[in-house]
């Protein structure tokens, strides 16, 4: 890592105590804490003294607001990036997230190995079980975003497979929220769309990973692990009554959002998306839409969902293609 090298370290965290022991650890691992800094949309009762730790790290940046006011994982995402400042990189994690020593240098090496295969790089994965961090059966092994496992009317929803450690950087087909490693000028020009209340997994993770394919970005999966998750348990730590709230105020949403996905992803028609969200589409400076770089109907040929769309969608923009 160079002098001048800074990262900036994006968590959207709905009232998950463990985000302090992932901050902590966080900074304890990295071989530049100094250079490291976190940004934390933190969704949390009104004082709730639990999180009060987190006052006392020094290069934490945090938005903190009450849950009764979340709207789900993207509007807290973008959140996020509002405390993104000059830092040179941008790196997306889980709230309960552990990492493995230097993972700031891992990152930075891996993504000079990507770099030079696409100057427009992007790295994610699908990032090891924090429980298998030290299990030599899993290291040699690397979550690898590489298929998708639903194609219906009701979701898109990539996937991907364990495979062996690559020894270069492999080009996905997709990303990881888990785990999303990019420069922050990058991740600037490409914002969230606060707008995708309560989105699931399409609004969330195809959705952007779809956007940065048509900007001209490589999604690769990397040759070593840097960090991990933990894949269940998770929601058990939250309180019962803020699950409760966010429940009862999800409601239609992630049908709307749906509505609002499809018409972006090109497999319905300007008309079809819920009202809530029309004139938002429907405005020529929509600042959140694809790019230009590639197409989505070479996108949709790439990975051989391009006749399974033609098949499910009426209104699917490339039905004659």
């Amino acid at each position: 890592m160079s002098r001048e090298t800074t990262i900036f370290v994006s968590i959207a965290c709905l009232a998950d105590p463990d985000v302090i022991d992932t901050v902590a650890n966080l900074f304890a691992t990295a071989r530049h804490p100094e250079r490291v800094h976190v940004g934390i949309c933190l969704q949390i009762g009104p004082g709730d003294p639990a999180f009060n730790p987190l006052n006392d790290f020094s290069n934490v940046r945090l938005d903190v607001i009450n849950y009764e006011a979340s709207l789900g994982p993207i509007f807290a995402r973008a959140r996020c990036e509002r405390l993104l400042g000059d830092e040179d990189f941008y790196l997306q994690i889980d709230c309960h997230s552990r990492f493995f020593p230097d993972w700031d240098e891992i990152l930075l090496h891996e993504y000079g190995k990507a770099i030079a295969i696409n100057s427009r790089a992007v790295i994610s994965h699908y990032p090891i079980n924090i429980r298998n961090m030290e299990n030599p059966d899993y290291l040699g092994s690397i979550g690898h975003v590489n298929r998708y496992r639903q194609v219906d009317t009701d979701a898109l929803k990539s996937h991907g497979s364990l495979i062996r450690m690559p020894a270069a950087p492999l080009p996905s087909i997709g990303i990881s929220a888990a785990m999303l490693f990019m420069e922050g000028r990058a991740k600037k020009k490409i914002a969230y769309d606060p707008y995708l209340h309560f989105g699931l997994h399409a609004a969330e993770q195809v959705l952007y990973g779809l956007r940065l394919w048509t900007h001209g970005y490589e999604i690769f999966c990397p040759t070593r692990h840097s960090l991990a998750t933990e894949y269940e348990g998770a929601r058990d730590r939250i309180p019962e009554l803020v699950k409760q709230v966010c429940a009862a105020k999800r409601g239609d949403w992630p049908r709307k959002t749906w509505s609002k996905v499809k018409y972006l992803l090109q497999l319905d028609s300007i008309g079809q998306v819920d009202g809530v969200y029309y004139d938002d589409v429907a405005d020529e400076n929509f600042p959140y839409g694809m790019g230009s770089a590639r197409s989505l109907l070479d996108y949709y040929r790439l990975t051989g969902l391009h006749e399974q769309l033609k098949a499910l969608f009426p209104n699917y923009a490339y039905r004659d293609s």
